[in-house]
């Protein structure tokens, strides 16, 4: 290992701010929150009690402590005091408390306004992770990304880190929201303090408002704080006139981008989910309740590793995904580019997004229109026009052409005209009877600007946005297109990037449930000491939106639930089961991971032995080199 390097990093970590302390006297939760922040960049000292923990802040500066309250020597409340009490100006960083015991924090006076957050154990390790994340600014799922403006409701004290503000803002507004739930701290309390409630009719659900909570500087502070306490949301709802690209801050923060789009007012259009004012009188609490069920069962079957991808292009196969796997295009005569897709993105990103994906063959492309583009500013508000050969000037007159049959002579029609009559200006004779005397074989058509004339005309276009000019013949064109996800695009969002040749090799720990990462460090533990072996078994199921469209989301739970029982039984004392969100886990002792692939046909016999239905399960092993290299 090159220790050089390694004290690179852990400079480069307390240059940005991303020095953490770990006040805990459990060797077990130490290890386990030290492993996952290294991993995700931090550098990560550990306090085994309070005295250690105060020393540590005091030597030292760090953008975050992670406090256990109960400690040996001071508790994690009385550290903080101590420290405020003897830092003599030094920074502060954000403190966040870590408790089994959340009413012995809330007896002690004062305890909530030192803490930022309170965690109450067992706590899950993803929403510690994210809060982590929003506070320091890191690089975890649900992170705001660099360039999106935040508001922030007053100036930063002097050293002060938190997204707020400072850590001083941070503490007071949680402690405030703590007290008004009357409950007990930590992240159930705390969503419920932020929870948007919003009713249609008697549906009442938890709605992301706009611009209330997502607005034209970005999502608003509450909104993160619910988000990183783990709180979530049902739909977004647009109250205000809005234009979907307003809306563009949802596809930065986390899979708010997943979330159904509720118009109220009815000013976005096809990108809204559900348009309230077009919906017939009666049916609007019906469709709303349809569609967030419907959007709450697509999400579940995209894959964790799409759903947390900081790409676009991955982000827009998801949202196509739950929307249905089509994305269609509609005219948008407000917009340079002529269109918009049905979704809240501008149509640029969303057509580069899809383009990236349509070379890995993840979609199948609809021709919808082509449109003819200015050569200046690249607008295809173009006023297409006839114009004159000559001058380009489209101030035409258009007559018809007469033929004297007499002398041959052919000229517009008001060349022969004298008043009332028509006389031959070559001949001086009189036309009297059509078909004897003369025909109109055609027209002719004369600028009134340069006088010249012709039998035909040019076409030309004039930008309506610039005012650039084009003829038609050279004018540039572009075609535009609507997308749905292939066979194989589907089976990307639901089964990851190992359908188009990714490395999808190891778990991340912050994915799974804290119970099986406690487990899974002492599995290795013990294989380091007693070389005993272990493997982790991930089931996914891919097919899951279709079984639950088929059979009912009760009959599919309620299987799965089986199936882990099955293989609990098979197993015996040697497998640990755990129930996750889009996956299920087994982990298997004193079996090494090459025994677990040769055997995984009979595992998956006797996981689906006895079930109503197929679910389609798809295993996959891991060992110990897959979990911890």
């Amino acid at each position: 290992m090159n220790m050089a390097a390694v004290g690179q990093d852990k400079d480069n970590a307390v240059s940005t701010g991303k020095k953490i302390l770990i006040a805990e006297d459990s060797p077990v939760t130490q290890d386990i929150l030290k492993l996952l922040l290294t991993s995700k960049g931090y550098d990560a000292d550990i306090a085994r009690d309070g005295t250690e923990a105060l020393k540590c802040l005091l030597d030292k500066r760090y953008a975050l402590a992670l406090m256990d309250f109960h400690m040996p020597g001071l508790n994690g409340s009385e550290v903080v005091a101590e420290f405020r009490r003897l830092a003599d100006g030094k920074a502060a960083p954000v403190f966040v408390a870590m408790t089994a015991d959340p009413a012995a924090l809330l007896a002690e006076k004062n305890s909530c306004e030192q803490f930022a957050k309170v965690f109450p154990k067992p706590f899950d390790i993803d929403e510690v992770l994210d809060f982590i994340d929003f506070s320091q600014g890191g690089a975890g799922r649900a992170v705001v990304p660099e360039g999106l403006k935040l508001p922030v409701t007053e100036e930063p004290e002097s050293g002060g880190i938190g997204p707020e503000g400072s850590a001083a803002a941070l503490a007071q507004e949680t402690a405030r929201r703590l007290r008004n739930t009357g409950g007990q701290p930590g992240i159930s309390s705390l969503a419920d303090a932020v929870e948007f409630q919003v009713s249609f009719g008697s549906l009442s659900l938890r709605g992301l408002r706009w611009p209330e909570d997502v607005g034209p500087a970005g999502v608003s502070v509450a909104t993160r704080s619910y988000l990183a306490s783990g709180g979530g949301y049902d739909a977004v709802i647009v109250s205000e006139p809005a234009l979907c690209e307003d809306l563009r801050a949802l596809w930065e923060i986390g899979d708010l981008y997943l979330l159904p789009v509720i118009d109220e007012n009815g000013s976005l259009g096809p990108c809204a989910d559900v348009s309230v004012p077009s919906l017939p009188r009666g049916s609007v609490q019906r469709t709303i309740e349809e569609t967030i069920r419907d959007f709450s069962e697509a999400r579940m079957s995209v894959h964790v590793h799409i759903r947390q991808s900081k790409s676009l292009s991955d982000k827009v196969a998801a949202s196509t995904y739950v929307r249905g796997n089509s994305l269609k295009p509609h005219y948008n005569a407000n917009k340079k580019h002529g269109f918009d897709f049905d979704i809240c993105l501008d149509a640029k990103e969303g057509a580069a997004a899809m383009a990236a994906l349509s070379e890995l063959g993840l979609t199948e492309t609809v021709f919808f229109d082509r449109f003819h583009m200015c050569g200046g500013c690249r607008s295809v508000r173009m006023n297409v026009r006839e114009e004159c050969f000559s001058c380009r000037s489209p101030n035409l007159k258009e007559s018809k052409f007469i033929h004297h049959f007499k002398c041959a002579y052919q000229a517009a029609e008001e060349d022969f005209r004298q008043g009332s009559d028509l006389v031959c200006p070559k001949c001086s004779r009189e036309l009297r009877h059509f078909g004897v005397d003369y025909d109109k074989p055609g027209i002719i058509i004369r600028c009134q600007a340069c006088g010249s004339s012709s039998s035909d005309t040019a076409v030309g276009f004039q930008c309506m946005d610039c005012g650039y000019h084009t003829d038609g013949e050279v004018a540039e064109t572009t075609d535009v297109f609507g997308y749905a996800l292939s066979e194989k695009g589907i089976a990307f969002v639901e089964e990851g990037p190992v359908v188009i040749g990714g490395l999808q090799t190891k778990l991340r720990f912050a994915e799974l449930p804290l119970e099986l990462v406690i487990q899974l460090n002492k599995a290795a533990h013990d294989f380091s000491e007693k070389e005993t072996p272990f493997s982790l078994i991930t089931m996914s199921f891919p097919a899951r939106r279709e079984m639950v469209s088929e059979h009912g989301i009760r009959l599919v739970e309620n299987s799965r639930v089986q199936m882990m029982e099955n293989i609990k039984n098979y197993f015996g004392g040697n497998a640990v089961t755990y129930h996750g969100e889009a996956q299920d886990y087994v982990l298997i002792n004193r079996v090494s991971p090459e025994n677990a692939r040769a055997n995984l046909p009979q595992y998956l016999e006797a996981a689906q032995s006895g079930l109503r239905i197929d679910l389609q399960a798809r295993m996959t092993v891991f060992g110990l080199e897959d979990l911890f290299a």
